[in-house]
């Protein structure tokens, strides 16, 4: 609502209002009353616009351009030939490196909020020796980090203790389904009749086959991650 219409709204009801119809319609109102607060009305809605708009730049997430340029100044990075989202990590990972203790819950805190996903979602393992192992579901991440998370690898190591060393993961998961067919036959006993060359004898043979029939429980298949 802008603020003409505010202002005519509160008016008493001895004025007629036509002119917040007209608004709402996004036409001139006709009264003077309403040519007024229309006057004054677009100039306040031009302050409220560019308020508004510093309001949302004072957030690193919003910032481009030169006042990205001016709040980089202040941390002393300089953003050379890098784009706003690149810029925006490099000033993310300085700031974290004043800050960081170099331990593990550093190391995670950093990584989540490099890549924009919660701490929860960040495993960490400590590998002998002096390695820490960083692991990331990839469908956690939305596109613009993963167009960057190459830089954001490589900037970690500013994070991190000396002498320790770091490596993130990709965690990938993917499900496949298939049908397994599974057959069983049985037999019991066999009966063979065999006539004698010589008359008036009979011989019979029972032969007993022993079986067994498989079931197929569960197929699991792995794939270790590359190192």
């Amino acid at each position: 609502m802008s603020f003409a219409t505010r202002m005519l709204d509160m008016l008493t009801s001895a004025y007629i209002r036509t002119d917040i119809q007209k608004l709402e319609k996004s036409e001139r109102p006709e009264t003077n009353i309403g040519k007024l607060f229309y006057l004054a009305g677009w100039g306040f809605d031009i302050l409220q616009e560019q308020t508004e708009k510093v309001r949302l730049w004072d957030n690193i997430d919003k910032m481009q351009g030169a006042v990205l340029d001016s709040f980089g100044n202040n941390y002393g990075v300089a953003r050379g030939t890098a784009t706003d989202e690149i810029f925006r990590i490099m000033i993310r990972v300085k700031i974290l490196a004043m800050l960081a203790s170099g331990n593990l819950d550093t190391l995670i805190l950093s990584a989540a909020s490099l890549f924009g996903i919660k701490a929860e979602d960040v495993k960490c393992e400590e590998v002998y020796p002096a390695k820490v192992y960083i692991y990331i579901n990839e469908d956690e991440l939305d596109e613009e980090h993963k167009n960057v998370a190459g830089i954001i690898a490589e900037l970690m190591n500013r994070i991190k203790s000396g002498g320790i060393g770091i490596r993130i993961f990709y965690r990938t998961y993917s499900a496949h389904k298939t049908t397994v067919y599974v057959g069983a036959s049985a037999c019991l006993a066999t009966f063979m009749n065999i006539p004698p060359t010589a008359i008036n004898k009979k011989t019979e043979k029972q032969v007993k086959l022993k079986i067994g029939v498989g079931t197929l429980l569960c197929v699991t298949a792995s794939y270790p991650a590359r190192q």
